[in-house]
């Protein structure tokens, strides 16, 4: 099965998704782009949802999202 054919059965998870787009945007794939918004839309209407990218406590659970989140807060501290 190609990738056509898995966006349009919904084999990919949310993750797999996130990268697909990623992905499609830099090769500016119009068609890839399609499906993965309908292949979302479908998922979401059919009750599932994406693994939380947060942990109860609030801290990131991915390490690029931690790294992230302390790029930001290193901006946002003031100067000395």
């Amino acid at each position: 099965m190609n990738r056509i054919e898995k966006l349009k059965n919904d084999v990919y998870s949310f993750e797999e998704l996130d990268t697909l787009e990623k992905n499609a945007i830099k090769l500016r794939d119009a068609e890839t782009l399609r499906l993965i918004h309908l292949s979302r839309a479908s998922k979401t209407a059919k009750g599932e949802k994406p693994k939380s990218t947060v942990g109860e406590d609030g801290r990131p659970l991915t390490k690029k999202a931690r790294r992230d989140e302390k790029a930001v807060r290193s901006r946002l501290k003031p100067a000395m």
